[in-house]
């Protein structure tokens, strides 16, 4: 058999080829792997890191002024990977890459008449991140849910905040609101997020 480096032809591998290593669980014995066999040690593992919900009310103070969102309690301290405070403001205390879920329940209370558009956006260490977005409610009554899930790497002491505002271009109407149910299940939250460390 001739040395592999003077093998000239590339081949494309399928995942049933095979490749030569060493078994170090096994006196460290010459035997061939799949590649398939392979690529199945790379698995991807969450650590749930965050929960929390908030069961308040949310409104801006009027037209064209950003409010903070808050996720409920504080919780988490300096040596957990995540801390979250009363403000809302989620403090990543490890370096690394997380999975962010969060939800948002967007009504409209009070009068009707016109439209209310509410923007929101994300903010890390107070710079935003991607496009702002925006729900418009014409009526009273109406729930409209938005939930967002995306990776996020960050770095040690990064904060990530997010922020909703009425915008001028519609009513002084509209938020994040909790729905009180009069069934049994729990009553819908004005906001939520789930963050999960990766790897």
């Amino acid at each position: 058999m001739a040395q592999i480096s003077t093998y000239s032809s590339i081949q494309s591998p399928t995942l049933d080829d095979k490749l030569i290593g060493t078994d170090v669980e096994n006196e460290n014995l010459t035997k061939n792997f799949s590649i398939s066999s392979i690529l199945s040690l790379k698995s991807i593992s969450l650590t749930p890191a965050l929960s929390s919900v908030s069961i308040t009310d949310q409104e801006p103070s009027g037209l064209d002024s950003p409010l903070q969102v808050n996720f409920g309690d504080a919780q988490g301290s300096a040596s957990d990977p995540i801390m979250l405070d009363n403000l809302g403001n989620i403090t990543f205390n490890q370096v690394g890459i997380y999975l962010f879920n969060g939800y948002a329940n967007f009504e409209r209370k009070g009068s009707s008449g016109g439209v209310s558009v509410t923007l929101f956006r994300a903010l890390l260490n107070g710079v935003q991140q991607g496009p702002t977005k925006g729900v418009d409610l014409s009526n009273t009554g109406i729930m409209f849910p938005y939930e967002l899930t995306l990776p996020i790497q960050v770095d040690a002491g990064d904060v990530l905040t997010w922020e909703i505002m009425r915008d001028s271009s519609g009513v002084d109407a509209g938020g994040l609101y909790t729905h009180t149910n009069s069934g049994p299940w729990s009553n819908v939250p004005s906001s939520d997020i789930r963050i999960y460390k990766i790897g």
